[in-house]
């Protein structure tokens, strides 16, 4: 870190957290302000590099004189940064109501989440609703930051970027279990960009019960079968409550199980793609900790429109 013209030691997570905490009150000085003009008022944040910062946003064209206005007010003001943003809170905040409004009137799962920050609308949906991104891109532009499942939309072409986002993607290896084994009922088959419930039957083939640690069921993950590199899975919030699911020896259950289709790699699209591919899911064995089942054959079909 260059500071002065002299290389300073980095600041440490603690460093910060004292930081920000002596800022609060500064914090509250320039909400204040800006709820006292809410025709230009945006947003305060931190910003932790290379020094920690307070950064306020103001649309309009009065930022000088905010920046003026707020320097009087703030205890901390070598702290204060005073930025222009095109769009002020109360427009975000419009157009938060209208995407709201407008998820209520969609289907279940197709938008993930969205909201206000940091001076932008942040809308995030299914990794097969590319052509309603389109449309929300349209009617809102530079004002949103948009992301279709696992990526930002438009995905970005550049090749340096995909190649640094291939390898993030490598996840950690996780030991295969030798003690359960899963199957289905029949063939499994799911739309490109679609998604699957339904039960998995888990074989305890152990001498010993085991007790599967969920959060209600299990989450597939999408594995190329001739490398066996992840590809795609569940993208979004899931639930969290524990629930566990105890098998006896030698005896099978059903365990409920998700299958999404939302592709992790940007060279396969949004969605992973028809085809022949398979899953497997991570599972937390009481005593033992995460295993990965063996992979199952899984059939991708083209999607309907």
């Amino acid at each position: 870190m260059l500071q002065n013209g002299h290389v300073s030691e980095p600041t440490t997570s603690s460093d910060r957290e004292f930081e920000h905490a002596s800022l609060q009150r500064d914090i509250e000085i320039i909400r204040s302000y800006g709820d006292d003009h809410p025709d230009d008022w945006t947003d305060v944040l931190f910003e932790n590099e290379p020094t920690v910062q307070l950064v306020a946003l103001f649309a309009g064209d009065d930022v000088a004189a905010h920046e003026r206005a707020l320097r009087s007010l703030v205890e901390h003001r070598d702290k204060l940064v005073v930025r222009q943003t095109k769009y002020s809170g109360t427009q975000l905040e419009a157009f938060s109501a209208e995407v709201t409004a407008l998820a209520r009137s969609s289907g279940p799962g197709t938008f993930n989440s969205w909201g206000v920050g940091r001076g932008r609308l942040f809308i995030d949906v299914a990794a097969d609703q590319e052509r309603l991104a389109a449309i929300l891109l349209a009617k809102y532009g530079d004002a949103a930051e948009l992301k279709v499942g696992a990526f930002s939309y438009p995905m970005a072409v550049d090749a340096s970027l995909i190649a640094e986002t291939e390898k993030s993607d490598v996840r950690p290896t996780i030991p295969l279990t030798a003690t359960l084994e899963g199957s289905f009922a029949g063939s499994v088959s799911v739309p490109s960009g679609g998604r699957w419930h339904g039960p998995l039957k888990m074989t305890n083939l152990g001498t010993e019960e085991v007790i599967l640690r969920t959060n209600g069921g299990l989450t597939a993950r999408i594995i190329n079968p001739s490398t066996e590199e992840v590809v795609g899975g569940f993208v979004g919030a899931q639930a969290i409550p524990l629930r566990r699911f105890t098998i006896a020896p030698h005896r099978t259950m059903e365990i409920p199980l998700v299958i999404e289709t939302a592709s992790f790699k940007r060279h396969l699209g949004y969605v992973v793609p028809p085809g022949d591919w398979m899953i497997d899911a991570i599972v937390d064995i009481e005593g033992m900790g995460p295993r990965r089942i063996p992979p199952l054959p899984l059939v991708i079909e083209p999607r309907s429109h």
